[in-house]
């Protein structure tokens, strides 16, 4: 009792009456099986046979899962739970890394052969951010000394005192680098100092970029974003040469990033390069017998006069196979990569070339019309060579024309450009990939820079060049195609991908680092996402995350293995099941996949006593037998339990099954007669026998009864579906698999499993009330309540309430004091449920004038 100890208005909620029973779900059942795939005994709530072909996968010729998920949904049920049964294996795969060493493993989401078609590829993925070291052109000639010097530049943004830089020089050798220090910083200005070394001369179109030293464990980049803590930062110098840091910690230092790593590199990394131009080239390739690709190996789809060839290839290039698997160009002419990789497309880093423009074709006693129809795009003042074996003539483009030198009475078959005595007239070339205002054409040793280029048409490009050098002398007819290539700085992750017949999901930029917010391990990364494959955490003794240690390829390890489930697995499935309180109806459509007749006996009397300890219904399957008494004998044997019902016979349907040539199945009809009772539940209300109600769904029966036939098996309590004409395919039997007169039918049984289930949820605010009158009061006003909402909805007989329920609780009346001390409170409810008119019988007879 509250005490009330100062003056004032206190508001209390008291209880203002009896407590409501909310009714209890009567419609949704219990499916268990063996499916295509999905976590074995897990009970899993679906809400359609969509819901369950994502999750479960769709039919399947060992056995009747997916059917009876089919019928329930398409009778009018609300909701299942799934319980698979399976003992199936997994299919498991092993994640190595570059070095071939055991990474972690990754598992089939559910056991079963459905597995068997995942590929799982791997692959360097390096989307997730970015870093970029500051750079710039020169702008004016210099030379920087080891005192202070000014060196005029386009741009400082990033750049700060105290940054160490590099200087790189657009020189025909291409090595001319040399480190400074930056010890002032002004518009259009920087101050750097060389620290030793020779002084260097730059002049306008060099660089200047920021340098990582060999011993910052602090890297200051001028602009950047998306990399975090635990990322393994790569940088990729324009030569290929790689570096990798581990990163701890990333603060923003204005525009820039300042990333600070676990140790320094072992050498320093310049932020630009002068370095040969390099493009990935197009490829199939066939599956190699080992790791290796030969270049030879591959068809190219590439113009041929424009493919790689081993010149063309260094140690640091790369090959990337179809499924993003990551090789390197070997000495021996071939792609070595960490394991074979697949058939299909390849692609190959190659150095990329530009050639003197040269074609084969034929020309027949050409005039200058004709040559400036064909090859107008030859710049003004420079010539092309015409040839027919040793005979020669020479064409000079002038503003309007061309003129030749030379007899042209004859058919020409090769056309070739010759360079100028003055590069900037223009250079005609041919390359695999679009030359760039900016990069540089190295012929013979003169380094000259592109200053635009115009493209004919196909991989014909015209260059333009500011420089005057006399070129005609240079020898060959590929020339080397050099630029000023920036390193890239970027979190390098890795990709996980899946693809097979069940579906493909790829899981981007994902870590090794525990540390890092996308570990490939942490729930809610792939695992809990992906519905087709979970990852487990790399051993303990994994190696620190690395170049070496980066995730590469998959291997299978074990196939995934479609195994036969036992009763005992389905026993198994009902201990499941006993955590989920919503199923009220239970089915197992594979019971009769079991051959021998005392697994089905067994298994039957599992399904019954389940139900019998839950307050469920068993709906069973029975055998798809011609012979009537066999089936009543097996009936009598298997069956017998008021909570269980039987049905036959089996229904034939569309099959569902994708593998299957066959157009119809027979299947079991338990999970159809579920949806009939779901249907039935939310129509009518439980209290209403589901007998004489249409099947949907089906396009036969396997058996065609009669009415005689049907005598000899309805008293003995089989539930037959049976084909009238103009009504359709009904159900005409509604007993349970008992002899048993009290409970015979079975919407008696599932009314009072709705009811006992309702008030038990219902009344649970009981425990512990103080075992009084004023609690026995309450109990008996609920309970009333309830009885008396289905009285009134038709679900209890008689014509007054007292007819139809009766609730007696208290002391003297359904207790003793001996009760109460014990802690007991004993509540007596009696209900008439409303009974099915199984039989309708019409009484005629003559009728007298007189009468």
């Amino acid at each position: 009792m509250t005490t009330y100890l100062s003056p004032g208005v206190y508001i209390e909620e008291v209880p203002s009456g009896p407590q409501p029973i909310a009714a209890a779900a009567t419609s949704v059942v219990a499916i268990l099986g063996s499916t295509r795939r999905g976590t074995p005994l897990r009970p899993t709530r679906i809400t359609g046979w969509a819901d369950f072909q994502r999750t479960f996968g769709g039919s399947s010729a060992g056995g009747f899962t997916a059917e009876a998920v089919y019928g329930f949904f398409e009778n009018g049920g609300p909701a299942a739970y799934v319980v698979r049964v399976d003992p199936s294996l997994p299919g498991t795969w092993v994640v190595r890394d570059t070095a071939g060493a055991d990474s972690f493993p990754v598992t089939a989401t559910s056991p079963g052969a459905w597995s068997t078609g995942l590929t799982i590829a791997v692959a360097p993925d390096l989307t997730g951010g970015q870093a970029a070291a500051y750079r710039a052109g020169v702008t004016a000639a210099v030379t920087v000394t080891g005192s202070a010097t000014a060196v005029a530049v386009d741009s400082v943004a990033g750049v700060s005192v105290g940054d160490t830089v590099v200087l790189v020089k657009g020189d025909a050798a291409g090595t001319t680098a040399a480190a400074a220090t930056v010890t002032d910083v002004a518009p259009g200005t920087l101050t750097v100092t060389r620290s030793g070394g020779a002084n260097v001369a730059l002049v306008p179109g060099d660089r200047i970029a920021g340098q990582v030293a060999a011993n910052a464990t602090a890297l200051r980049f001028a602009a950047g974003g998306g990399v975090k803590a635990g990322d393994l930062l790569l940088a990729e110098t324009g030569d290929r040469t790689r570096t990798a840091w581990r990163v701890t910690a990333v603060t923003g230092a204005g525009a820039g990033l300042v990333v600070t790593v676990a140790a320094a590199a072992p050498g320093a990394v310049p932020g630009v390069q002068l370095t040969d131009r390099v493009a990935r080239f197009r490829g199939t390739v066939g599956a190699p017998t080992g790791n290796t690709v030969a270049l030879g190996a591959i068809t190219w789809l590439e113009d041929p006069a424009l493919r790689p060839a081993v010149a063309d290839m260094t140690t640091k290039l790369h090959g990337y196979a179809a499924t993003g698997m990551e090789g390197t160009w070997a000495a021996a002419n071939h792609i070595a990569f960490p394991a074979p990789p697949p058939a299909g497309p390849i692609e190959v880093e190659a150095r990329l070339r530009v050639y003197r423009f040269q074609e084969s074709t034929t020309l027949a006693n050409p005039t200058p019309a004709d040559l400036l129809a064909r090859y107008s795009f030859v710049p003004e003042g420079t010539s092309i060579r015409l040839s027919a074996g040793p005979n020669t003539a020479t064409a000079v483009r002038t503003a309007t024309s061309f003129t030749i030198t030379g007899s042209t009475a004859q058919t020409f078959d090769t056309v070739q450009f010759l360079l100028p005595d003055n590069a900037s007239r223009g250079v005609v070339v041919r390359c695999a990939r679009p030359p760039l205002a900016g990069d540089l054409v190295d012929f013979g040793g003169n380094l000259l820079e592109i200053g635009e280029v115009t493209n004919p048409g196909g991989s014909i490009y015209v260059l333009g060049f500011a420089a005057t050098t006399n070129i005609s002398a240079v020898a060959g007819d590929a020339f080397a195609l050099r630029a000023f290539v920036p390193t890239t700085f970027a979190p390098l992750r890795f990709s996980l991908a899946v693809s097979g017949p069940a579906g493909s999901e790829r899981f981007a930029g994902l870590a090794l680092d525990p540390a890092h917010p996308r570990y490939f391990a942490r729930d809610g990364v792939v695992n809990g996402l992906s519905t087709l494959v979970t990852v487990a955490p790399r051993a303990a003794a994994a190696g620190a995350p690395s170049l070496s240690t980066l995730p590469a390829f998959a291997v299978a390890d074990q196939q995934g293995l479609d195994v036969t489930p036992s009763t005992a697995d389905v026993k198994a499935g009902l201990t499941a099941l006993e955590a989920e309180p919503e199923p009220a109806l239970v089915i197992c459509p594979d019971l009769l996949t079991y051959q021998d007749e005392l697994l089905q006996a067994d298994l039957a009397g599992a399904l019954v006593r389940h139900c019998e300890s839950f307050r469920r219904l068993a709906v069973v399957d029975a055998p798809d037998l011609a012979d009537d008494q066999a089936l009543l004998a097996w009936r009598n044997t298997a069956v017998a339990s008021t909570y269980a019902a039987v049905y036959a016979p089996h229904l034939l349907i569309v099959n569902l099954d994708p593998d299957s040539t066959d157009r119809f199945r027979t299947v079991p009809p338990s999970g159809f007669v579920a949806g009939v009772m779901a249907r039935t539940d939310r129509e009518r209300g439980v209290h209403k026998a589901p007998g004489n109600e249409r099947v949907s769904g089906i396009v036969g029966l396997a058996q065609q009864y009669t009415q005689r036939r049907q005598d000899l098996l309805n008293p003995g309590a089989v539930n037959l579906i049976r084909a009238f004409p103009g009504r359709g395919t009904r159900i005409w039997g509604a007993r349970n698999a008992t002899d048993d007169t009290t409970w015979r039918y079975v919407n008696v049984r599932r009314l009072f499993n709705f009811v006992e289930t309702s008030v038990e949820r219902g009344t649970q605010w009981v425990v512990f009330e103080p075992n009084t009158a004023t609690t026995w009061l309450r109990i008996k006003a609920s309970v009333e309540g309830f009885l008396d909402q289905l009285w009134r909805a038709g679900a209890l007989a008689g014509t007054t309430a007292e007819q139809a329920y009766r609730v007696r609780v208290g002391l003297g009346q359904t207790m003793t004091e001996t009760d109460i001390d014990l802690g007991l409170v004993v509540t007596e409810v009696a209900i008439a449920p409303a009974k099915p008119a199984e039989f309708v019988v019409f009484r005629f007879s003559h009728k007298r004038l007189s009468e």
